[in-house]
């Protein structure tokens, strides 16, 4: 009996006892620090079959590449940048299947700030990629490329989560995807001639795009998203800020831009109260707009721009407004949506006397331009944009009145002649498919 006693004794503090759990990764991952042997070669490269920790500021000079393989993952730690100088080149071509991906070095749902109202702001936000061009030199190559939880105020004025200085139209820029952009902008474009196709900016703290400084490329599908939380968690209640999916500033800036979707909350549960604050719309402060003309001239064409509560087409300069009354600026075959259907097109008042809103509403939908405005988001027919905690899909669905109606008459090129308006269409048009990522807050990377 004793025995038979022991031994069940034993067995039940063998039993007791937790097993050992051993964590394993997918790819190994390697920490690059600022002592790294790497980072003092003029020629970097990240390969797919590791994944890097960026745990300092890299920086490529003139005559130094960064090259990345496609299929490559980077986790970025707090604080930390990307600058790519004048002369030097980032070679980072991935593929549709393959895609690069820099993100956050934090935990699955971590990015952004641990406590709402508290002093903590920004926690687990890198500050993004700059890249310094020249005229008639080639920075490289960015294609099929993801960048995620950047957008750190740095205290550099014009900083965004992609910033593009003086590209010249060497330089390859086209499938890029900005998700959660912090207190920057998703894309900074100034200056350059680069010409550019399928951009995403997705769930922005601040604005999508902001075009300034007189950069003259063109553009081709543009999709700016918005998550309705944005402005509830904008910091220091944005004051003084542009809050609005696409920007054109400075009377030098001159796009050519066709099939720009610009999707807003459509005042959906936890839109951002600066969404409503007309105070803070029609004030000195900021806009909160759609799309907002601050200077320059334009080519807009093939685009769809709705669901933001107050603000659609916003012109905002007297020299724009010109510009699109004589013809020089084009704003055409384009559908606009405003919660609000008195903003869809609105004038800043007195900008332009004595013309007010409803008389450039009037101007803008005449027969000659081919535009119309919708009064409800529903019958845009997007399939399921708002499901953003499953998978958002912001692509027409079938009887959508934008799988029709573009018009490329007299464009240039570069541009692909479509059906659809709007940033994406369906089947062979959808170029989401393979390499884009919704719901990055979910994704457990390389466990």
């Amino acid at each position: 009996m004793p025995c038979i006693i022991g031994l069940i004794t034993i067995c039940t503090l063998l039993s007791c006892k937790k097993e050992v759990s051993i964590i394993t990764k997918s790819k190994p991952e390697v920490i690059i620090a600022a002592r790294d042997s790497r980072m003092q070669s003029d020629n970097i490269h990240f390969v797919k079959d590791t994944v890097y920790i960026l745990a300092t500021t890299l920086v490529r000079n003139s005559g130094q590449v960064l090259t990345v393989d496609a299929g490559t993952l980077i986790k970025v730690k707090d604080n930390v940048s990307i600058y790519i100088n004048t002369g030097g080149r980032i070679e980072a071509n991935g593929t549709q299947n393959e895609p690069i991906i820099f993100t956050s070095a934090a935990n699955k749902g971590e990015p952004g700030r641990k406590t709402i109202g508290s002093n903590n702001l920004g926690e687990n936000f890198w500050y993004g990629i700059s890249i310094n061009g020249l005229a008639g030199v080639s920075s490289g190559n960015l294609n099929f490329i993801r960048i995620e939880f950047a957008g750190g105020y740095q205290g550099i004025p014009g900083e965004a989560s992609l910033t593009l200085t003086n590209i010249d139209k060497l330089t390859i820029i086209q499938n890029i995807q900005v998700s959660y952009s912090y207190e920057n902008p998703s894309f900074g474009i100034s200056g350059g001639n680069f010409n550019t196709n399928n951009l995403i900016s997705f769930a922005s703290y601040n604005s999508d795009f902001v075009i300034e400084n007189g950069y003259t490329g063109l553009m081709q599908n543009l999709l700016a998203y918005r998550h309705p939380f944005f402005s509830s968690l904008c910091p220091s209640g944005c004051n003084g800020l542009d809050l609005s999916g696409l920007i054109i500033k400075d009377n030098t800036t001159f796009p050519a831009i066709s099939n720009l979707t610009v999707i807003g909350p459509d005042v959906q549960v936890g839109t951002g109260k600066k969404y409503f604050d007309t105070t803070f719309i029609s004030g000195s402060t900021g806009r909160v707009s759609a799309l907002l003309i601050k200077g320059g001239k334009f080519h807009i064409r093939n685009s769809v721009i709705a669901g933001f509560p107050k603000t659609g087409l916003h012109i905002d300069n007297k020299a724009s407004a010109l510009s699109l009354n004589f013809d020089e600026s084009e704003y055409s075959y384009s559908i606009t949506e405003s919660n609000d259907s008195n903003r869809a097109f609105y004038l800043t008042p007195k900008i332009y006397p004595p013309y007010t809103s409803k008389d450039f509403k009037d101007f803008i939908l005449r027969p000659a331009y081919h535009n119309q405005q919708f009064y409800s988001f529903n019958d845009l027919g997007f399939t399921d944009p708002f499901n953003y905690d499953v998978n958002p899909n912001p692509v027409p669905k079938a009887g959508s009145p934008l799988l029709s109606g573009a018009n490329f008459d007299g464009a240039d090129s570069f541009f692909k002649k479509v059906e659809y308006r709007g940033a994406v269409g369906t089947g062979t048009d959808n170029w989401l498919q393979g390499w884009v990522n919704f719901i990055p807050l979910q994704t457990d990377y390389n466990n």
